[in-house]
């Protein structure tokens, strides 16, 4: 059996870490390549249909384990169809994130563009989304200060969608709850944006920032 291993989340590395047979990790991005090379077979690839088809066949996979981030619903889908077009085994590994707390500045919404929507009733927002889907935000990014990997092409789409230089903070995470609420307080804050990306994506440690400055957590639950 080789298992082709969709990864990029630090949730990839636990459900590796278990496998006894032959394997090998495809990421997407630099920033996966560069966390995962280091320790397993890693390829950096961003699939299509023919690309996937021809990768599989290629390397001899016999089945593929996915342990995307839940919002990546594009290669989810493309795994899945690919599986059973080929006839081999898909495997569910993703996480599943939940929103725990009792925290009352919460506000639960499905859309990056409803996210936005809210994000415009406050003054100084903290976006925490990454930079891939920072165009929904375009409208109110003079409010906003803007935190994502430390990579050219995450700064440049920032810059796309008008943040000025300033309102950026390239920082790789993870990121304690002391670091979000002091960073918090230095922009005065009064809402944060994130995606429900359960306990690896630091979710609780903005979620308690937020509580201790008072500010608003906006969670996105969809795409």
């Amino acid at each position: 059996m080789k298992i082709l291993v969709l990864g990029g989340t630090s949730d990839s590395r636990e459900y590796i870490k278990k496998l006894d047979c032959d394997y090998i990790v495809t990421v997407a991005t630099e920033y996966g390549f560069e966390s995962f090379s280091k320790d397993f077979p890693t390829v950096q690839i961003r699939f299509d249909e023919l690309s996937l088809t021809a990768f599989i066949k290629e390397h001899g996979i016999t089945a593929i384990a996915d342990t995307t981030h839940p919002f990546a619903k594009n290669i989810t889908a493309l795994a899945v169809e690919t599986a059973e077009k080929l006839g081999i085994e898909y495997i569910n590994a993703m996480r599943n994130p939940k929103l725990d707390s009792d925290y009352e500045g919460i506000i639960v919404v499905e859309t990056y563009e409803e996210a936005a929507a809210k994000a415009a009733e406050f003054s100084s927002v903290l976006l925490t989304i990454g930079s891939n889907r920072i165009d929904a935000f375009k409208e109110i990014i003079s409010r906003c200060t803007v935190r994502i990997l430390p990579f050219e092409k995450s700064i440049q789409k920032c810059r796309e969608a008008g943040a000025e230089y300033r309102q950026i903070i390239a920082m790789q995470g993870p990121f304690s709850e002391e670091f979000n609420t002091a960073l918090m307080k230095e922009i005065r804050a009064d809402a944060l944006v994130t995606k429900l990306s359960g306990d690896s994506g630091g979710l609780q440690e903005k979620i308690d920032a937020c509580e201790k400055t008072k500010a608003a957590c906006i969670v996105i639950t969809g795409g």
